[in-house]
């Protein structure tokens, strides 16, 4: 139990690698923040819950809208209402709109941008108030951050910004004693995969190996544990491909 009494946000938890890291996380001890955005994951949002609760960690679910700057406020304020710090931020949330280059606008763009990378910064900002030394900021990334997927352009440049902002917050945050890393999955049986069109799925299976999101949420949890303190400002490339 690692993380016994810690208190820990995951966005974008009420399914896929959000939620696996949830429960993981709970599983070490941690009360857990679930978030969701769509009415239509506020299902899974719940059961999860129950998992957790029934390993005895406290959960609490939040709708909230990451491309909303009042929603990453709501998230971090109801937090500390209900357990009075946090001490872990996983910054899981995310969207992908593969698009070739001609076919982009700035509609899907700053859809993107909005929730792939300005809800990193400002979320993170809000939570860090709340944080002592020992906290933890774990972004999730992706690995398209450094291959060149087709039709990734925008995704890609919003994933390779993650990696860039975690440097930068580990070496702001580093003499308050919190630690920020990132970790770039490679493709990963999520909901958002398997709706990609089985063009692109196969395109990902024949390039490179598929995680479970179990996979990843392991990770997750020994970036948040003790075990991870010699670990700052670094991307650890959570894949079985060799990506440079």
């Amino acid at each position: 139990m690692s993380l016994q009494n810690k208190v820990a946000i995951v966005t974008g938890s009420a399914r896929g690698i959000g939620a696996s890291a949830a429960l993981a996380l709970a599983k070490e001890g941690a009360n857990v923040v679930i978030n969701y955005v769509s009415p239509s994951s506020k299902t899974h949002a719940e059961a999860l819950a129950k998992s957790i609760q029934g390993v005895d960690a406290q959960a609490l679910i939040v709708q909230a809208d990451l491309a909303s700057l009042e929603a990453l406020d709501l998230l971090v304020k109801k937090t500390v209402e209900r357990f009075g710090k946090i001490d872990i931020l996983v910054n899981n949330g995310g969207v992908v709109d593969f698009q070739e280059v001609g076919a982009i606008t700035p509609e899907s763009y700053q859809k993107i941008f909005d929730i792939n990378v300005r809800a990193i910064i400002f979320l993170s900002q809000a939570a860090v108030a709340h944080m002592e030394e020992g906290g933890r900021i774990i972004n999730v990334s992706s690995t398209a951050a450094r291959q060149g997927n087709p039709s990734s352009t925008v995704y890609a440049a919003s994933k390779a910004a993650v990696e860039s902002i975690s440097r930068v917050m580990a070496v702001e945050l580093r003499d308050k004693g919190i630690r920020v890393t990132s970790i770039n999955p490679g493709p990963v049986t999520t909901d958002m995969f398997l709706t990609l069109p089985e063009e692109t799925q196969d395109y990902f299976k024949t390039t490179q190996p598929v995680a479970k999101p179990e996979d990843i949420a392991d990770i997750i949890v020994f970036l948040a544990g003790p075990k991870s303190r010699w670990v700052n400002g670094g991307t650890i490339n959570s894949n079985n491909a060799v990506v440079f």
